[in-house]
């Protein structure tokens, strides 16, 4: 199905969120959803999508069908027009002997080149001989396998209690297979490979010819799955490096299998190879593969299940795999496919790029601290380094997040895409880094003796690394001791840091955050659109911002441009301060939305001809921060037992306060601008945090600031989940003789309504796909449930007219009394 489209903001008012739906252009599948640099390659892989494209009017595409760009692995793709930007300054050395073979080495080892490796190596291992057998391809020594029409049974299941990650023998002979001729030796030569997640050989080696057809109306099968399947074996999930692996590797299987137009669709189904239900911080990310829930073994158990398409991707633990065992070549970074990656869930996710520079004119760099509130790697002058960068003469605007398991994963996202140089301890939470803008360095504070796990991730990636080198500059608690072995190791125990030396090696990454072209590229768009007017007043006022159409960004919508014009936007923001947290309320309404920070009114003025991403709304508030002043104050006070002698031989204990000198320290209110991403379908209680914004602590971190929105009622519609209600009134004649009508939804676009039918008071109809989008899948919309009032003549009827009705309805008199608050 091929949908017109073109591309708009939608206001809604009574989400309390301006939503924004993505648009497809009308030669476009709907389930195609990607970066705008993707989509040209996605057309010149697929000629007959082109070709729609290229005689639709209303694709904006058109202009660069004949550029030949592609993504690096396709037979006819030149190195030059592929994705990859990949470059190895300096010599070479090491294991080529050429600088063209070092390009090339790292081209195959961790780019599209690596793609191109596994389509190349893809043979049959089972062949259909007629239409509607099985079929059964795999890559080399069967790391990644697909196959159609293919019988799994898993009957024997519900007698094992035991976890199946890292397992090997979840299959057994025959309980894997399809009818088509297997070549046998082939399989078992390739299934070497044989430990967890390296390979698919474990479940591979039992496959078997079939005798029957594997279809719908086969008796072997107890369950048949129609939509494309992904089966994933996955690693350890609580841990960012290792479980972005399993993603990471899936999107790389996308490009593997990529021989249908609908190779980025959606509407697949996710099978983890385990019986526990699967639970992780980073389960978001799932949805940038599939909009469908995920599926286990346990859903199976006890059941022979076949498969019409089924595709086995690429293990996070393959030799020579990515990235977990990637063996990169000396001297090359920037990856095509890592950067295709990490746009491509930033895209997904809905991920906002930078959309706003400092108010005052100068920007200034952002820095990230990673905090951990974990045993081992923590900073122990933690405070020292902070205040130091907060203090330094270059002005840089500072943050520090601790992430834990109960932060939202979108929201860790935000802060990563909004950050130039981004700080922490060695440790998972780097691997934040895949998703930092291409300007940005990675300062890794310590790598404690780990010397390549996170410079090679970021040289992958394409991002500037540095780490702390000098030795006599850095304290460590204790030697540490591994808790297997009790041996010394560098990994558990915690660091203090030398802040000048801490300070030259920040300098040093924003020296090339600010002479990075991209960086520069970023900041002359950010001018070139400035924020619209604000209020005079200086306190608590705000703006917004809107995203800027770049070239390389696809905007996609569903519904038409709206026709027509809010004159006004407003929002209210209501601070109620709780502890040391600010708990904020958004309360926004159709036409007109109305924002309060403490007793003023801001005023936004509003636009819709303008095509964009989204929509930021900028809260500038005043901050206490605390400041060093003159002389010492008492801190860190405490009850202490002390001794005091009463008289001779008279011993008395007793609780003393006691307290450490402290320099001095004063509040100062400094101007923060917010930024405020309104989501599309967002729902009553929804929040956004920005750490450490709230109350500041004297002795502590300050608290948060919340953001949580509210839905006032409307005029016209009332929401209840992602359903609209509203009420019609028609005439008496209309109600009897039908009627034809349109409804202004929110966005602009008409609901035509046609009756031909008797409506009576209270009659309801209801119009599908014409709600609410949905917050977590906006692809899915609410129904519209119109409710109709019969406006009945107020006039006297004279006698002639009456005597006609009753002629004209041939209905008898009807006088039926009951209880009707019964029911009855």
């Amino acid at each position: 199905m091929w949908r017109k489209t073109s591309t708009m903001f939608l206001f809604s008012q009574l989400v309390g969120v301006l939503f924004l739906n993505e648009i497809v252009c009308e030669w476009l599948p709907e389930t195609l959803n990607l970066p705008s640099s993707h989509v040209t390659r996605y057309l010149n892989t697929f000629k007959d999508e082109a070709e729609k494209c290229y005689s639709s009017n209303s694709c904006m595409y058109r202009n660069v069908l004949d550029t030949g760009l592609c993504w690096g692995y396709e037979t006819n793709c030149s190195h030059h027009l592929g994705y990859s930007s990949a470059h190895c300054p300096g010599d070479h050395k090491g294991w080529v002997s050429s600088k063209a073979q070092q390009l090339q080495t790292f081209f195959s080892q961790a780019d599209f080149g690596f793609v191109k490796q596994q389509i190349q190596s893809k043979t049959v291992m089972c062949e259909p001989t007629a239409d509607g057998e099985s079929l059964l391809e795999c890559s080399s020594y069967l790391q990644f396998c697909r196959g159609k029409s293919l019988y799994l049974d898993f009957r024997d299941l519900p007698a094992r209690k035991e976890s199946f990650r890292y397992k090997m023998d979840v299959l057994k002979k025959g309980q894997i297979g399809g009818k088509c001729k297997l070549n046998e030796s082939r399989l078992q030569s390739e299934a070497t490979h044989q430990s967890p997640l390296q390979s698919w050989a474990p479940e591979m080696q039992h496959f078997e010819e079939l005798p029957n057809f594997i279809n719908e109306e086969s008796q072997m099968c107890d369950i048949f799955i129609h939509k494309p399947t992904f089966v994933m074996k996955i690693d350890a999930t609580v841990n960012m490096y290792h479980h972005f692996c399993d993603f990471f590797n899936l999107y790389t299987s996308l490009h593997v299998n990529g021989s249908h137009p609908d190779m980025f669709t959606r509407d697949v189904n996710i099978l983890i190879w385990e019986t526990y239900a699967y639970h992780s911080n980073f389960g978001i990310t799932w949805s940038a593969f599939t909009q469908n829930p995920l599926l286990n073994l346990r859903s199976f158990q006890g059941k022979r299940v076949c498969f019409r398409e089924v595709v086995f991707p690429l293990l996070p633990r393959m030799i020579f795999g990515l990235y977990y065992n990637t063996p990169i070549v000396w001297g090359c970074k920037e990856s095509g496919l890592f950067h295709a990656f990490s746009k491509f869930i930033l895209h997904r996710l809905k991920i906002p790029k930078r959309a706003t520079i400092d108010p005052a004119g100068q920007p200034r760099i952002k820095i990230l601290l990673l905090s951990r509130n974990t045993q081992y790697r923590r900073i122990l002058n933690e405070k020292a380094l902070l205040d130091a960068l907060r203090s330094s003469p270059r002005q840089y605007s500072v943050e520090r997040v601790e992430f834990t398991h109960e932060t939202d994963f979108r929201h860790q996202l935000r802060v990563i895409q909004d950050t130039d140089i981004f700080i922490g301890m060695h440790g998972a939470g780097l691997t934040h880094l895949l998703f930092l803008p291409d300007w940005a360095s990675v300062f890794e504070l310590y790598n404690c003796g780990d010397e390549h796990c996170y410079a090679d991730l970021a040289r992958l990636r394409g991002v500037h690394y540095q780490t702390w080198t000098n030795h006599t500059k850095l304290k460590q608690q204790d030697e540490g001791h591994h808790p297997s072995d009790g041996g010394p190791h560098a990994k558990f125990t915690n660091y203090a840091f030398d802040t000048t030396e801490f300070l030259r090696i920040v300098d040093v990454a924003a020296d090339h955050v600010a002479n990075h072209p991209a960086y520069r590229h970023m900041l002359n768009q950010l001018r070139e659109f400035p924020s619209l007017p604000q209020t005079k007043s200086r306190k608590h006022t705000g703006n917004w911002q809107k995203n800027f159409i770049q070239t390389e960004t696809k905007i996609t919508q569903k519904r038409p441009v709206p026709s027509f014009k809010i004159s006004e936007l407003h929002m209210r923001l209501c601070l109620t301060r709780k502890k040391e947290n600010f708990m904020i309320g958004v309360v926004k309404s159709v036409f007109q939305r109305k924002v309060l920070a403490v007793v003023e009114w801001i005023h936004l003025p509003a636009f819709l001809e303008i095509l964009v991403l989204d929509l930021v709304v900028m809260i500038t508030h005043n901050k206490p921060v605390l400041k060093p002043a003159k002389g010492t104050r008492k801190c860190n006070c405490r009850q202490e037992m002390v001794t005091r002698q009463l008289g001779p031989g008279r011993f008395q204990m007793m609780q003393q306060a006691v307290c450490d000198e402290c320099p001095n320290v004063k509040l100062v209110n400094e101007e923060r601008v917010l930024e405020v991403e309104i989501e599309q379908g967002m729902t009553d209680g929804s929040e956004q945090r920005f750490t450490a914004e709230g109350e500041p602590h004297t002795d502590g971190e300050p608290g948060d600031l919340r953001l949580r929105i509210q839905t006032v009622p409307h005029s016209i519609f009332e929401r209840r989940g992602d359903d609209l209600y509203t009420n019609v009134t028609i005439s008496l004649a209309d109600a009897l003789a039908g009627f034809e009508l349109d409804i202004e939804h929110l966005d602009g676009h008409k609901v035509h309504i046609v009756r031909d039918k008797v409506t009576w008071p209270g009659a309801r109809i209801r119009k599908k796909g014409e709600g609410m989008p949905n917050y977590e899948n906006n692809n899915l919309f609410g129904m519209l449930y119109v409710t109709f009032d019969v406006q009945f003549p107020k006039e006297e009827l004279s006698t002639e007219v009456k005597e006609k009705l009753r002629e004209l309805l041939s209905q008898d008199s009807i006088n039926k009394v009951y209880n009707g608050l019964r029911g009855f």
